[in-house]
């Protein structure tokens, strides 16, 4: 980075001069005849910018629901079928959303601020709305008759016990 020119005035002020603007020889005459003197700055170099981490790959939109599907059926063995919509509308907190009467799995990808979403967020996201699924499709593959939900509560302890059981499962796969 090239040195900085000051202009130091008699009562103390410092005023930068740009020089490739002014003709720095005709600044150095008008700072001698009112008294005021030239300072050069030396500006060290930048550090170089730290290393970058090398970018991961991210699936195109399109890919994730039937990788998500796929990773599905490597932990479990549901009966019944859903539909998947990766849906790449913008939201500022909704990530998912399940719909009972059409068996309907809502996944929102992209953040308003930050842009597309994680892969890792997409998935855990995808899990929690189907283990909604699995609670009141399928309540008997985890020991239950009925789904435990309860009016006016998100989620029940069936919901948490098949959310649980999907994650372990994942990290169980990732390990092996």
């Amino acid at each position: 980075m090239p040195d900085v020119l000051w202009m130091v005035h008699p009562n103390g002020c410092r005023q930068r001069i740009d020089d490739r603007r002014f003709d720095v020889d005709w600044i150095i005459e008008r700072a001698e005849a009112i008294g005021a003197s030239i300072e050069v700055e030396h500006v060290p170099d930048p550090p170089p910018p730290p290393p970058r981490a090398p970018l991961r790959f991210e699936p195109p939109v399109s890919a994730l629901g039937p990788l998500f599907k796929l990773r599905l059926g490597q932990i479990l063995e549901y009966r019944s079928s859903f539909d998947l919509d990766m849906n790449t509308r913008p939201t500022n907190r909704v990530l998912g959303g399940y719909y009972k009467t059409r068996s309907l799995i809502r996944i929102y990808t992209h953040d308003t601020e930050l842009g597309r979403r994680p892969l890792e967020e997409l998935f855990d996201t995808f899990l929690h709305e189907v283990a909604h699924h699995l609670e009141y499709t399928e309540p008997d593959t985890f020991g239950v008759n009925e789904c435990g939900r309860v009016y006016g509560r998100m989620h029940s302890r069936l919901f948490w016990r098949i959310l649980g059981v999907l994650k372990t499962r994942w990290v169980d796969r990732q390990r092996a």
